[in-house]
């Protein structure tokens, strides 16, 4: 109740009257169906944007699931966190065609 009467104060005719800041504060051009139906320049402007946030947003997605950074099974020991990626490939490209199915068996083992 305090923060709308706070927020119902300001009603000064600089921020609602006639030229005011509220009626200069329209949607900008291309945010909306028809202004974007309208700017036909902006349209492959909106369509690669949109694939970049697609991209952008799996890719935090598998850095999110598949880096060794985090943590999702909350297993306090780093050894049983780790033996997950065992014989895995944990790289997305393998430009060297390495065989990642036995690489973890010529490493030493310092956990025994």
């Amino acid at each position: 109740m305090f923060l709308s009467k706070i927020l119902n104060a300001a009603d000064h005719p600089y921020l609602f009257g006639p030229g005011s800041r509220k009626l200069n504060n329209k949607p900008m051009a291309g945010l909306t169906a028809k202004s974007l139906k309208h700017h036909t320049a902006l349209q492959p402007l909106f369509i690669i944007m949109t694939g970049g946030i697609i991209f952008v947003a799996a890719y935090c997605f598998r850095l999110a699931s598949k880096t060794t950074d985090i943590n999702w099974s909350k297993s306090k020991d780093l050894g049983d966190h780790m033996g997950y990626y065992d014989n895995r490939q944990f790289k997305w490209f393998n430009p060297k065609g390495a065989d990642y199915s036995k690489m973890s068996e010529a490493r030493p083992n310092y956990r025994d």
